[in-house]
């Protein structure tokens, strides 16, 4: 296992999930992290978690809204002036609204959902990358989500969000070829997180955090870690969803079939019911 001593890592939605598990993994080994969500109470009982555990890493506690405006500004100020520099940036925080799209509200559902999905990372990422490119090091990571890579229905915003951040992680990974950053993408499949007790979810849709597949956070957290150890351009956790993705890249027009079949319209009459 490499060690991360001196490293500083930012990793946004630190307050669970997916950004709890990889402060933990950095933090073990070795590396100073920043936390950042919305939930203090939480960031401090973690932060004084890692402080005990004894391994070395410190931490930093920095409470905000990522979708508020000037938000991503001030906490990459506040990150880098505790250590100097942020080596790690993981843009983890993210939420989604799991209906048929005619029964999102524009203000609650829609725009809340592409601010902290896909605004609040680009953002926060701009606020960094001069500091990183002075310095020509730095490791961006950007969780994504197989829903990035298969759309699929009653995720349209989510998916929208998420094939944005793709877009965007692979542009920018070409702007800094060469510059001594590297830029990756993980693309997790379900993960046992909170994600579902917020998403609203369309009666009688999968929950995906409940199927047997899904993986406990901890592991998608080790993954972000190894990646700043061997960074990748791109990571699907867990592998057994690629060839699902490349039969639906391959096949778009029986994957329409089959979904309304044995899903869409399945929900779309339970909706009338």
């Amino acid at each position: 296992m490499k060690k991360f001593e001196g490293y500083v890592a930012l990793i946004t939605g630190a307050s669970s999930g997916i950004g709890e598990a990889a402060a933990r993994s950095l933090a073990k080994r070795g590396a100073h992290v920043v936390l950042t969500a919305r939930r203090a109470d939480r960031l401090n009982a973690l932060a004084g978690e890692i402080r005990a555990a004894g391994g070395g890493a410190e931490a930093c506690v920095i409470p905000g809204d990522l979708t508020a405006p000037g938000e991503p500004e001030r906490i990459a100020r506040e990150a880098l002036a505790w250590k100097g520099r942020v080596d790690v940036l993981v843009n983890n925080a993210g939420a989604g609204k799991m209906r048929f799209l005619e029964a999102l509200d524009p203000q609650a559902d829609i725009l809340p959902v592409l601010n902290l999905d896909l605004a609040a990372p680009i953002l926060l990422t701009r606020a960094l990358l001069p500091a990183m490119l002075a310095r020509r090091a730095g490791c961006i990571i950007n969780v994504g989500s197989t829903s990035g890579l298969m759309a699929m229905p009653t995720s349209a915003v989510y998916s929208a969000a998420k094939f944005g951040l793709r877009g965007f992680n692979d542009a920018l990974r070409r702007e800094v070829r060469g510059m001594g950053i590297d830029v990756c993408l993980v693309s997790p499949g379900p993960v046992r997180t909170e994600f579902g007790l917020h998403s609203g979810r369309t009666a009688g849709a999968v929950e995906p955090s409940s199927m047997r597949i899904a993986l406990p956070a901890s592991a998608v957290g080790d993954c972000i870690a190894d990646l700043v150890r061997r960074p990748r351009r791109q990571v699907v956790i867990p592998w057994l969803f690629t060839p699902a993705v490349w039969w639906i890249r391959l096949f778009p027009g029986l994957a329409d079939w089959m979904m309304e079949q044995a899903y869409t319209r399945r929900l779309r009459r339970g909706r009338k019911e």
